[in-house]
């Protein structure tokens, strides 16, 4: 499949997020994923516009991204888990890759959230504060805490990503 520039701009917005959850896994840096994520879709881009026909562009973007994530581990200080290295397996692959995209959604719906629901949500779920610790922190009541993350969860439930809701309530 040959791309345009547009064809490609669309998969570089509909594929960072998930290959950079992907790549997370590998690297446990977001700043490395990241760096891994943008040097491949340059890579690719210098490919494709020199030419170069890629069949199945979702599947390549994850090898490729994939392969700079094995290749920046074994070149960095960092110790690459025998799991890692021995992680060869279709199956697990496409595991791997649906858990990354399903994380993907998770986040681009929290990120929907209004700023002060997404920063009570965030401290209450990633980070695990209280809810009387977020109260005493942004000086509101506990109970507008609860009311918050409930709409939260809510709005969450609503956009489809209720596979979620038992990790967070």
């Amino acid at each position: 499949m040959e791309l345009t520039v547009k064809e490609f701009e669309h998969f570089y917005r509909c594929l960072y997020r998930p290959l950079g959850m992907y790549v997370l896994r590998y690297t446990e840096n977001i700043d490395d994923a990241e760096d891994i994520v943008q040097e491949t879709f340059a890579n690719v881009w210098d490919k494709v516009s020199s030419g170069e026909v890629i069949s199945d562009f979702k599947s390549y973007m994850y090898r490729a991204v994939k392969n700079r994530a094995l290749s920046f581990l074994q070149s960095s200080p960092y110790e690459l888990s025998q799991e890692i290295q021995n992680d060869n397996s279709d199956e697990v692959e496409e595991e791997q890759i649906y858990i990354a995209e399903r994380d993907a959604r998770l986040w681009t719906a929290i990120d929907k959230l209004p700023a002060q629901r997404r920063k009570i949500f965030l401290l209450a779920k990633r980070d695990g504060l209280t809810y009387a610790e977020i109260a005493e922190e942004l000086n509101l009541s506990v109970k507008t805490i609860e009311h918050q993350i409930s709409k939260a969860l809510k709005c969450l439930r609503d956009k489809a990503v209720k596979i979620y809701t038992f990790f967070f309530g």
